[in-house]
This record gives C-alpha cells, structure tokens and sequence, in this order.
C-alpha cells in the first residue's frame, strides 16, 4: 500500500488530503482530514468536502488520479510509453513521474511512508 500526502503549496504545503493506492488490486483511496477546507483542496477534492464527505470512494479517487496524468488516448502515446521505460499504459507511474502535478491547481503529491 503506498501513502501520498496531496499538498497545496499555497496554503504553506499544507496537506490537504492522503491519496492511498493498492497495487495489488490497482485502487485508489482518497481521505481528507477534517481541518482542510474545500478552498484548499483540488475542486474534486473540494466538492467531495462541500457535501460532508471526508472519504473519496474508488472510483472517483481514480477520476481525480487521471485528471492528473497523460490520457491513454494522446496521440503519441508510444513514444512517452518509451521514454518512461513502460511496456503498457498504467495511471501509477505516470502520478510518480509528475508528482500528481495538473494545470488546474498547484497541488502535488509527496510520498509518505
């Protein structure tokens, strides 16, 4: 089981949430602590907080995973396969590879232990 804290570095690097990923059954788990407000959170994020949910299911936390990474249908996807040594298409290295980084807000991912 690997842990990420998802960080805002604008609210001074503040973890805003824990992204949780099972490699054995390939899931993502998203947990947000009860202190983070829905401004500081990625707007998934934030909107999982608005309702009161402080859980983000499987399915949604794997939607937020793959806002973050490089869609399997890009166009030159062989090529950035071959220079991040991947024989298939897989969200988790790619998450690794950017740190979780996106255009649509200044989060990132640092690995917990």
């Amino acid at each position: 089981m690997y842990k990420f804290a998802i960080k805002n570095p604008v609210y001074d690097h503040k973890t805003v949430a824990w992204l949780y990923y099972d490699e054995e059954k390939r899931e993502y788990e998203i947990r947000i602590p009860p202190e983070t407000k829905s401004m500081e959170a990625p707007l998934l994020i934030a909107a999982f907080i608005k309702k009161g949910q402080r859980v983000i299911d499987k399915d949604w936390s794997l939607r937020w995973v793959r806002e973050r990474v490089i869609p399997p249908e890009r166009q030159n996807m062989g090529q950035i396969l071959r220079e991040n040594n991947m024989k298939y298409y897989d969200e988790f290295p790619l998450l690794i590879s950017n740190q979780g980084r996106s255009c649509q807000d200044e989060c990132y991912l640092a690995r917990e232990e």
